[in-house]
């Protein structure tokens, strides 16, 4: 028995001695003060006793203690420790109260209700014009504070590197290459920073004419030609509320005004916020920042954030106010992005069967952003020439011109990176694999001069069964001018290749003016509306649209059309086809069988007066998509050139979202008509999402798409005319389950209604959407903290059935989606 109580004794004894001993007393009276709670940062490590005590285990160097009616008290960590604490006056104390309940201020939310009421008074846009410019430096750096010491740390690292004997060492040839990669880069930011990118900018407003920014010049370490997705990133609040200020977000802080004060001669309201996490365990006094509100025109005058962990990460932003609105003056963050760790164990030194002891030294690495704003000039006229083309044009890359813009010189280690971090790049070919990103941004796969279509891999419909294949484009590294690509599928239900061929001829560098020709053999659902002018993200949203449809035709197509960009706003596409379709389900059409030969021609429009867009080397890019978007298609059956069909097809679709007190909303409006000689798929089909010859619960499962109905059996309703309405509302508030990642609710409606003049035309089985189609559901995003949301969808109204099985449907989103 003594045997085994000795290690247990010595366990515990070492266990309790590897603690702090903390001792917390009244300074007045030297009595104990009990329930005194102990914090490191934002977490608590406990509370005292009845005798004042506490054991506790941290990394921290520094505990804040807190207790009721006694001043907060910051101390060094010891291995023993007393403290005394003073006694608060009775106003402090009744501030502690009001905080440690952990309830926002009703007078700071009413405040801020007042700030977002005034937003757009304030803000610069409510101006005729406006034009400034701004020096923006984003650099990654070890932090400021540790330079030296990282200096001198790694000259001895390298120092001792080069005294160990290799000889015997093996080690994989991709691990060779990786560690020699690592220790490159060690080198290069011995005496440079790890990244540095400069930035002068202009930017222009106009009610008549709307925004402009133009990038004056630009250099970026590591990189000769400049990344244009990136140009695009403005890390500011410029344009935006900082997210704890939005309506969306005020369950997930609390707000407390803290004080009111004189900040440049004028009264200013402070309101301290933080971050509901564990309430618990959340120090109530550890405040993630200010907000400063001037208290005559309710504007946002000053923003502090700081991270809830220490050394973590802060945002400043300053705003002044000119002529009567409120610009960013100037901005500073600081966010950290990882850490570099070094093992410093002494394995040489080690006795005969003595086990290695891991040591690290470790490293912060940060990101620092510095925003300067200048020569501001106020409702200056403007010339409509300034405002042509896309809304961000780059003039200059080459960085001469910085020297102008800079707001202070560059420091020795910033002028190094440059020179030091372009060889890095260069050696280790690191343009190429951020080029592969920034494709990937665009609904591609690149590699070298293939760019692979992420829509064409593989889908999923009943006629064809499980479709694989690939779609490849020569990009720009092929040719400036000429780009061919081509694509082939196969479906291992019907057995079938599937493929086409196009060529693309840039006619322009400076917006998007393209003539192409192409041939297709493949195979579409009947009645699918247009989605010819869709970015490729919304298309990669319908991959999973006829999961349950077997409703196809056959189509082979020779093409040709332009497509031109007629401002930054307006696009337009022109098409002439010459087709031969066939159905591939049981249908004839006026007894005239069911393939028929085909010539059109379409008119499409996209209509984004609040887009914004960059042309690139690979075509425009919109780097922030806004709202409203009119899409419209117009297409002419000709029974010329051999065309056996005569009709007219027009098919529209609005997009529009905006924010309020109730959260986000987006609104879909959408419809079309079809007349004259026409089969079936150049009507409208009511996309239905649901497998109408299938009992089994999974025929209900399907993925959120633009326009489908959750409810609704798939390929069931044709129209020749119809209107359809989608509204989905983002609740304003998001909440925690499981794990760091926050859910919200999404609630839908959605109906369509349409009709059909000549539905006997059409010989197969089939149902005109002639009443109103309805259903509800919602959907929660991130499902408890996952990467996905579930989605429960119901039918209502006229098509209703007694079945509760027939009238739900469940979706799936993944986020990638």
């Amino acid at each position: 028995m003594t045997k085994l109580l000795s290690p247990l004794f010595l366990f515990f004894t070492v266990l309790f001695f590897s603690q702090t001993q903390l001792k917390v007393i009244n300074k007045s009276n030297k009595e104990p003060i009990h329930n005194a709670a102990v914090y490191c940062d934002d977490e608590l490590l406990g509370k005292t006793d009845f005798s004042g005590n506490l054991s506790f285990k941290t990394k921290c160097k520094k505990v804040e203690i807190l207790a009721s009616n006694f001043e907060d008290v910051l101390v060094d960590v010891k291995k023993s420790m007393e403290v005394s604490m003073k006694p608060s006056s009775e106003k402090i104390g009744n501030i502690d109260k009001v905080i440690i309940n952990d309830k926002s201020d009703l007078r700071a939310l009413k405040i801020l209700d007042e700030v977002n009421k005034r937003a757009k008074e304030n803000s610069p846009k409510s101006l005729d014009t406006y034009n400034f410019k701004s020096y923006s430096k984003f650099s990654i750096d070890v932090d400021k504070d540790s330079i030296d010491t990282f200096k001198n740390f790694l000259a001895t690292r390298k120092d001792s590197l080069s005294k160990v004997d290799q000889k015997g060492f093996k080690q994989k040839e991709k691990d060779k290459k990786d560690s020699l990669t690592a220790e490159d880069f060690l080198s290069a930011t011995e005496q440079s920073q790890m990244f540095l990118w400069e930035k002068a900018t202009e930017y222009k407003f106009s009610q008549k004419f709307g925004e402009k920014t133009n990038i004056i010049d630009n250099r970026m370490s590591g990189f000769k030609n400049p990344i244009y997705e990136a140009l695009a990133i403005n890390i500011s609040n410029l344009d935006r509320t900082p997210r704890q200020l939005r309506p969306e977000n005020r369950k997930l802080f609390n707000f407390y005004l803290s004080d009111t004060l004189q900040l440049d001669g004028r009264k200013t309201y402070v309101i301290k916020f933080k971050e509901i996490t564990d309430k618990k365990k959340q120090n109530p006094r550890k405040f993630n920042g200010k907000i400063y509100i001037d208290s005559e025109t309710y504007a946002l005058k000053k923003f502090e954030s700081v991270n809830k962990k220490q050394n973590e990460g802060d945002i400043v932003s300053v705003w002044k106010l000119i002529n009567g609105k409120w610009f960013l003056d100037y901005e500073d963050i600081k966010l950290k992005m990882g850490s570099q760790t070094f093992d410093i164990s002494k394995k040489d030194s080690l006795k005969p069967g003595e086990k290695t002891k891991y040591n690290k030294k470790k490293f912060g690495n940060y990101l620092y952003v510095k925003n300067r704003f200048f020569d501001f000039e106020i409702n200056e006229p403007q010339k409509a020439s300034d405002f042509k083309g896309y809304s961000l044009e780059m003039k200059s890359s080459d960085g001469s011109l910085l020297d102008k813009y800079r707001t202070d010189s560059l420091t020795t280690r910033e002028s190094a990176t440059y020179t030091k971090i372009d060889s890095f790049v260069q050696k280790h070919d690191f343009e190429k694999k951020l080029n592969f990103l920034t494709q990937l941004m665009r609904g591609n796969l690149r590699y070298k001069m293939i760019d692979f279509d992420l829509t064409k891999f593989f889908s999923y419909d009943k006629y064809q069964g499980l479709r694989l294949g690939t779609g490849v484009k020569l990009n720009e590294r092929f040719s400036n001018t000429f780009s061919p690509d081509g694509y082939f599928g196969y479906g291992f239900k019907d057995h079938t290749w599937k493929y086409g061929l196009g060529l693309d001829v840039k006619l322009s560098d400076k917006r998007t003016s393209v003539f192409r020709i192409d041939y297709v053999d493949d195979v579409f659902a009947a009645g699918r509306f247009s989605n010819n002018m869709w970015d490729k993200m919304m298309k990669v949203s319908d991959i999973n649209l006829d999961l349950h449809n077997a409703t196809f035709y056959k189509n082979q197509k020779w093409g040709a059309s332009f497509l031109y960009d007629i401002s930054n706003s307006l696009s337009m596409k022109i098409a002439v086809n010459k087709e031969k379709q066939q159905a591939l389900f049981d249908y004839q059409y006026k007894n005239s069988g069911n393939s028929f030969d085909n010539t059109s021609a379409t008119l499409s429009l996209k209509f984004a007066p609040n887009d914004k867009n960059i042309m690139t080397p690979s075509g425009k890019y919109t780097y922030e998509k806004g709202y409203p978007q009119i899409l419209i298609n117009y297409e002419k059956g000709f029974e010329t050139l051999g065309g056996d069909l005569n009709y007219h097809r027009l098919d529209a679709l609005i997009i529009h979202q905006f924010r309020s007190k109730l959260g986000s909303t987006n609104i879909k409006l959408f419809g079309g008509i079809s007349s004259g000689t026409a089969p079936i798929w150049k009507n409208f089909e009511i996309a239905g999402q649901r497998d109408q010859n299938s009992d089994n619960w999974s025929s209900a499962i399907n993925t959120p798409t633009n326009l489908g109905f959750t409810t609704m059996p798939s390929g069931a309703f044709f129209t020749d005319k119809f209107v359809g309405f989608k509204i989905s509302q983002y609740l304003p508030f998001r909440f925690k389950t499981f794990g760091t990642k926050y859910s919200n609710i999404e609630l839908e409606y959605q109906s369509a209604i349409g009709g059909f003049k000549n539905r006997a035309d059409h010989q197969f089985e089939f149902q005109v959407l002639d009443h109103y189609y309805q259903e509800v559901g919602f959907m929660w995003n991130r499902f408890l903290g996952r990467s996905f949301g579930v989605g429960l969808s119901y039918r209502l109204g006229y098509y209703q059935t007694s079945q509760f099985k027939d009238n739900f449907g469940i979706k799936i989103r993944l986020n990638v989606l």
